[in-house]
């Protein structure tokens, strides 16, 4: 049974857990910032430059990192042009890119009700029935090639531009005590993970430090239908009964998420 006070644990990179944290601390969890990845932004080689937004009909933004890491390239005075397409796969990425860019850019991204993927997406540029020709997708120094391979086979012109560079975190002394503290005590976690670097950090972690007959009686929210059986995964044998919930990656989405995990545990 979930204590008292339930416990969360949020694991995106620095910066991105604030708001989400002070919406459940004030619905009464006990929240641990744990970032599963450390964000640094990419410094271009002395005579690479940066792709122009104007020398593209369409820009994906595979993140908000993408979106901080991209402007950071340009500089702050950058003028989006009107002509050139933005586009992501989330309502927060989508948010991200009027506040950096404007908020008159144009940006094309799934319905909240639909899945936040690259496959909804790709939905939407073929149901509007005309294909940019040449396209810039902003990403870390690797991922998902899916949506770069459906353009190619359309025969648009596709330009992968690294972005921001994504390394694996570990945690400080004083969370690795705390979980340990958890551990010892099986209290119930609510893990929070959103990437496949993410939980490929945060797995890695724990089974190193000998937690994973724990983490696999702890709860956990993904943010993909994908993301759950790399969790079983990485949990082995131990992960086939491991409760996970699927949720949009939004505040909105994701604290009634959480709590419905609380009244769950509580019924149970």
């Amino acid at each position: 049974m979930m204590p008292v006070q339930p416990i969360a644990v949020l694991t995106r990179p620095r910066g991105l857990n604030e708001a989400l944290a002070h919406a459940l601390e004030q619905a009464g969890w006990v929240v641990a910032i744990a970032p599963a990845l450390r964000i640094e932004q990419r410094m271009l080689d002395e005579a690479e430059q940066v792709p122009d937004p104007a020398n593209y009909d369409l820009i994906v933004f595979v993140s908000g990192n993408a979106v901080a890491g991209y402007a950071g390239q340009l500089g702050n005075d950058y003028v989006w042009p009107a002509s050139t397409l933005a586009a992501c796969v989330g309502l927060t990425t989508a948010q991200s890119v009027r506040d950096t860019f404007g908020q008159s850019v144009q940006v094309l991204h799934p319905d909240a009700n639909d899945v936040q993927d690259s496959e909804s997406l790709w939905r939407l540029m073929t149901a509007r029935g005309t294909i940019p020709e040449r396209v810039l997708i902003l990403r870390g120094q690797d991922g998902r090639d899916w949506l770069a391979d459906q353009f190619l086979a359309c025969g648009v012109q596709v330009q992968l531009h690294v972005a921001y560079c994504r390394e694996l975190a570990t945690w400080s002394p004083d969370l690795h005590n705390q979980f340990l503290v958890w551990a010892k005590d099986e209290v119930h976690v609510v893990w929070l993970l959103t990437s496949p670097h993410g939980i490929q950090s945060v797995m890695g972690q724990i089974e190193q430090a000998g937690w994973s007959d724990w983490a696999s009686r702890c709860s956990y929210i993904v943010t993909h239908p994908r993301l759950v059986e790399m969790v079983r995964h990485q949990l082995g044998t131990l992960g086939a009964g491991t409760h996970i919930d699927i949720s949009r990656g939004d505040l909105s989405a994701l604290v009634p998420c959480f709590d419905k995990i609380r009244q769950n545990s509580h019924q149970n």
